[in-house]
């Protein structure tokens, strides 16, 4: 974690000198969140990066480390989803704003359950066509995923990241509890306050801090600060933490 009252006060300290605007606290939340999540989408393609070099090369391999070191706090290992039949007939996927990849299907309520991989309707329906040899099985099943799905109810107060559907033994549907594994969306940024002679005072009880690896603090802060580089329109401030955004990378990467 990074404290986010630790880093608004080193944004401010940074954006005040010589008198290079403020940052009012909604601005900061809008544009932490912002940085964060520009931050965790980076992992994974400085990863794809890493993985691409040859593997033994002992500095790719450390760097690919500490990006999944990164990356480990965001992982789900297991979750169980039930089979509903309101409107959907399917299992419904955990919302939006908190799955951000699903990377396991099981057909079964525990980790240890067969592994389903995904396929399309089209192949689904080429399977059913096929010899036995070629459909799903119960120790092999095969799940397809369907997005942006129109569904109402108690089951979809939150929108949903869509819904999969599993089939098994000769194309058979399953309607049992599964198991999924997902990386996460990070937790969202909450600077709070409350007003005391007309300033606002950090308020920790409702706050929220970074959900990144406490080494992005730095980084955190020179993001946030081109970000409110280009709001307040000082294009200075913008530049400034631009470089020194650059030179994060730069450092991370040799």
């Amino acid at each position: 974690m990074v404290s986010v009252d630790t880093v608004y006060q080193r944004v401010l300290a940074l954006a005040n000198k010589e008198q290079r605007g403020y940052i009012t606290p909604q601005e900061f939340n809008l544009l932490a969140n912002q940085s964060q999540m520009e931050i965790f989408e980076e992992y994974f393609h400085h990863l794809n990066q890493y993985l691409r070099n040859p593997g033994n090369d002992s500095s790719y391999a450390d760097s690919a480390d500490y990006i999944q070191d990164k990356i480990s706090r965001f992982i789900v290992e297991a979750e169980q989803l039930q089979y509903t039949e309101e409107k959907t007939n399917a299992y419904v996927l955990p919302s939006s704003n908190r799955m951000y990849r699903l990377t396991r299907v099981s057909a079964g309520t525990d980790i240890l359950s067969p592994t389903a991989q995904q396929i399309t309707f089209k192949d689904l329906k080429n399977q059913a066509r096929a010899v036995y040899a070629a459909q799903a099985h119960n120790n092999s099943p095969v799940y397809v995923r369907m997005h942006n799905v129109q569904a109402s109810g108690p089951a979809f107060e939150e929108e949903t990241a869509g819904l999969i559907k599993i089939y098994t033994e000769g194309s058979t549907e399953f309607t049992d509890n599964i198991n999924i594994g997902y990386i996460r969306i990070p937790n969202k940024v909450i600077w709070d306050y409350v007003v005391v002679n007309e300033k606002a005072l950090y308020n920790a009880t409702n706050a929220s801090d970074f959900d990144l690896h406490p080494s992005e603090e730095t980084n955190l802060v020179y993001r946030i600060l081109m970000l409110s580089g280009i709001t307040i329109n000082k294009p200075g401030l913008a530049s400034l933490a631009k470089a020194e955004v650059v030179e994060q990378g730069n450092n991370e990467k040799a």
